[in-house]
């Protein structure tokens, strides 16, 4: 009995151990907030594959895998979700693909994701052109083509930025930030916040994002807090709420999960 149970936890504990190299990232994510009057309910689902595997680092979260090993990728997303606003349900969908391009041989960067908006042509292409400045700071040039439903369309530049930091106790912190010229608006977008490892598997993060007209005055400002946890090396559950999402301008919940393979 002892040797069976003994060679059952080994088992387990080696394939947690070969769970830390992957290739493929399967997610769901519920969001629940209000838009205005209405309640808003959303699903979210993502498949993410790696051109090649991601090795996990041992000294490093595992969250932060491929942004290190620099792994190129190409990702779907669909979302599907209602609008419900004095008995009246409206339902909605849209899809968005993409992927990156980056390598351990070379610092370049290069970003794709198009989004469409089903039974609407309301369809968005963001083009992300970077450079590792080191092997943990990317910095980036954004190019957003939008085409709303019936209005014309719109293209907004835009910088942003990522730098992985590891820290004496051995911790690591995140930090990102960016800035989007909205040319519909004459305002800018700017965004800025990070997220702290404690150890490979927990992080809790805090971002501010607001619009303005210049730097420091505001016109709309936005918090999120958000926490991500590894209870696995190929499982994580997350949890985030943004109070005035930049997205929805009321509160936005989110959890979600992910499972690496």
């Amino acid at each position: 009995m002892k040797r069976t149970l003994l060679a059952s936890l080994l088992s387990v504990v080696s394939v947690t151990t070969m769970a830390t190299t992957y290739q493929h990232e399967s997610s769901i994510h519920y969001n629940w907030g209000d838009v205005a009057q209405a309640d808003l309910q959303r699903y979210d689902l993502s498949h993410r594959f790696y051109l090649s595997p991601v090795q996990g680092n041992v000294a490093a979260p595992l969250a932060e895998a491929a942004f290190l090993g620099r792994n190129s990728s190409v990702f779907g997303d669909y979302v599907r979700g209602t609008l419900k606003e004095d008995g009246v349900r409206e339902s909605f969908s849209a899809w968005r693909l993409g992927g990156e391009y980056m390598d351990s041989s070379h610092n370049f960067y290069v970003g794709f994701e198009f989004e469409s908006l089903n039974r609407s042509s309301t369809k968005s292409a963001l083009t992300q052109l970077g450079y590792f400045v080191d092997s943990d700071w990317l910095v980036t040039f954004d190019i957003d083509h939008i085409r709303p439903d019936s209005i014309g369309t719109r293209t907004e530049f835009g910088f942003s930025t990522k730098k992985l930091m590891r820290l004496p106790t051995g911790d690591h912190l995140s930090v990102e930030a960016s800035y989007r010229d909205l040319r519909s608006t004459s305002r800018n977008a700017y965004s800025f916040g990070g997220d702290y490892y404690f150890g490979k598997a927990l992080s809790v993060g805090l971002f501010y994002d607001w619009t303005s007209k210049n730097m420091i005055s505001t016109e709309r400002d936005s918090f999120t807090v958000r926490g991500q946890w590894f209870p696995m090396p190929n499982l994580a559950v997350r949890a985030a709420v943004s109070f005035d999402s930049p997205e929805t301008g009321e509160d936005l919940y989110t959890v979600g999960a992910s499972y690496r393979f």
